[in-house]
């Protein structure tokens, strides 16, 4: 997960880092499965796209923000 991180950030996407690529293979990519083969989770992540992650991150987002006041985005209209 680790050299996939620096994989993205090599190619100058460096606000994505391994925990967020772990959170999408176990809340996303993963999710229904209760085995996964050592091969299987190396080819996972090293295939593992950007796009997939920025979607994910995203929805996680937009999800994220429903549960919060206006109060809580004080710091981004008032800055």
């Amino acid at each position: 997960v680790h050299t996939k991180a620096c994989e993205f950030e090599n190619e100058g996407i460096q606000r994505v880092n391994a925990d967020d690529i772990k959170s999408f293979l176990l809340e996303d990519k993963w999710k229904n499965r209760t085995f996964i083969e050592y091969c299987d989770a190396v080819d996972d992540i090293m295939s593992l796209q950007f796009s997939d992650v920025f979607d994910f991150l995203r929805a996680k987002v937009i999800v994220d923000a429903r549960n919060k006041d206006l109060s809580d985005f004080n710091d981004l209209i008032f800055k």
